[in-house]
């Protein structure tokens, strides 16, 4: 298993998506909001051509957000796309096994880096819960 993930900051706490699920990290952009979107959807936009979703990590994960989101991180999880909103990104690296059970369903776990906690996301999880298949 590959343990090499993005770490971002969302809602003023510490995420990582696994490096195999993120295809870029780019600004925020101009994003077309969505009448009727569900929850934590932000609106559109589109990218080099592609209209993806732009989904608000913290929104998915309960949190307030805690600064206006500067990043995207465009996730896949092989049927599905989407841009993740975040205040920041952190770096890249490898993280251990989490060691953290977590209670939200787009969390597979958590570790403690340098002494702050991490959770890990369930990019699949997330996904499915907001975006469409792509054909």
């Amino acid at each position: 298993m590959n343990r090499v993930h993005v770490r971002v900051l969302a809602g003023g706490e510490h995420y990582a998506l696994p490096v195999t699920a993120v295809l870029e990290i780019a600004e925020f952009g101009q994003v077309t909001p969505v009448p009727g979107a569900p929850s934590g959807v932000l609106g559109v936009r589109n990218l080099r051509g592609q209209v993806i979703p732009v989904i608000d990590l913290a929104t998915m994960l309960g949190l307030a957000p805690d600064a206006e989101s500067e990043r995207i991180v465009v996730a896949d999880d092989g049927s599905r796309r989407a841009a993740l909103a975040v205040t920041a990104t952190m770096d890249v690296g490898e993280l251990g096994a989490a060691t953290e059970e977590v209670e939200s369903p787009y969390l597979s776990g958590a570790v403690l880096v340098d002494g702050a906690l991490v959770g890990i996301v369930d990019v699949e999880a997330l996904l499915a819960a907001v975006a469409p298949v792509e054909a």
